[in-house]
């Protein structure tokens, strides 16, 4: 096949993976779009209120403004407590004796091929946008700011979130858990589910410290990314609360993810080269802003991302301009693709999270962006090389500005 042939087909293939990543624009967001079905409502619709404990019935959602029409996720966690004694019991500490006999029928009735472990949730202030839920009771209606945000995990890297929302009785206290991952091409987080967070909090009072009473009750939520169901959680005994929570959480174990032929290596060492350099930088972005994030936590996270970003926007398409001359062109093309591509799936891997199909297209238009730039580069065509340019810098532009 020709070159020119190759370079218009990655082309249109940049152009129908952005435009296909826009038509799935805001499936990694907090809420989904709007549906012919589910218009969100401008006012709290009485029938969507449901009644949990003492006097006030609950909206089971959150919103970016005062108002439904702002509407993003469902509330998924009902604690039958006040919210100083549910984020007791949610942080809970480090005193809980775990015996290794225990540990050890765990891990005997995990997966082989899993990672063995018992962790222990380390939960810590977050803070990030606001956003509200909605009660009524006997005066009316009121909006409600988050009481109190948790976070396992890192900013920079995946964690569970949590937002907390208090009645103003006091009876219970709703929480919104999701599970969120910061996404480079974005410079934010996204949301790809709320139903594993929800489950993993219910184990830490199944399996923790805290005698509490665990069950679902189906209320027929709508919208939100909710099932419809939601996890109730009675605190049994106030006096454990102060208590440590540790989880069972296994991780799939990172495999290898590329196997070379060792002739075609050594043929084009210099594309290999490449490639695994693309994938050491996606990965290495990753592994330092989550290492940053840990070693200097007075330190805003977004302040890590910036020079991060830069060098994910600037220096791999930098990287593969330097290098990429000294490789044919076929094989510049193969070693940007596969590594890039590569390590784009490990950073995923690595974070556990399931990934928005928005997101996976936009990825594929990245890879034939930068492939792009590998051949014009590889073959001294400077038209193809300002094409793919070109691409990869659109490609970059469209999440920023919110179109993917």
């Amino acid at each position: 096949m020709k070159r020119t042939t190759v370079v218009v087909a990655l082309l249109v293939a940049v152009g129908v993976g952005l435009a296909a990543s826009g038509f799935f624009a805001g499936a990694g967001d907090e809420a989904p779009p709007p549906t012919a079905e589910e218009p969100p409502a401008p006012t709290v619709d009485d029938e969507a209120l449901i009644a949990v404990d003492g006097d006030y019935r609950l909206w089971p959602y959150t919103s970016r403004s005062t108002s439904a029409e702002g509407r993003t996720l469902a509330i998924n966690v009902l604690f039958r407590a006040d919210a100083e004694t549910t984020r007791r019991a949610i942080e809970g500490g480090s005193e809980t004796d775990w015996e290794e006999t225990e540990a050890e029928e765990a891990a005997a009735t995990a997966d082989a091929e899993q990672v063995r472990a018992l962790v222990e949730r380390d939960w810590a202030d977050a803070h990030s946008s606001t956003r509200y839920s909605y009660v009524e009771g006997p005066d009316g209606g009121v909006w409600l700011a988050e009481t109190f945000e948790l976070h396992d995990g890192a900013y920079l890297g995946v964690r569970d979130h949590l937002r907390a929302y208090e009645s103003p009785d006091g009876a219970y206290t709703a929480v919104q858990a999701h599970e969120e991952y910061y996404d480079w091409f974005r410079l934010r987080h996204t949301v790809p589910g709320i139903d594993d967070p929800a489950v993993r909090l219910e184990d830490e009072f199944i399996h923790g410290g805290v005698d509490a009473e665990v069950r679902r009750e189906y209320r027929g939520i709508e919208g939100g990314w909710s099932d419809g169901w939601v996890s109730v959680i009675e605190l049994a005994s106030l006096a454990t609360v102060g208590g440590a929570l540790l989880r069972r959480r296994t991780r799939a174990a990172v495999v290898e993810l590329a196997h070379r032929s060792r002739r075609e290596a050594a043929r084009h060492v210099d594309a290999a080269v490449l490639g695994a350099a693309l994938a050491a930088v996606i990965v290495g972005v990753r592994v330092a802003g989550v290492t940053l994030e840990a070693a200097y936590p007075g330190l805003g996270p977004k302040l890590i991302a910036a020079p991060l970003y830069l060098v994910i926007a600037v220096g791999i398409p930098a990287l593969v301009v330097a290098r990429a001359s000294e490789s044919d062109p076929s094989a510049a093309l193969i070693g940007v693709v596969v590594g890039l591509g590569t390590g784009f799936v490990v950073d995923f891997a690595a974070l556990g999270v399931a990934v928005p199909p928005a997101l996976l297209v936009h990825r594929v238009a990245l890879l034939a962006a930068l492939g792009v730039v590998a051949m014009g580069r590889a073959a001294g065509d400077r038209p193809v090389l300002a094409a793919g340019l070109a691409a990869w810098t659109l490609g970059l532009a469209l999440p920023l500005a919110d179109v993917i």
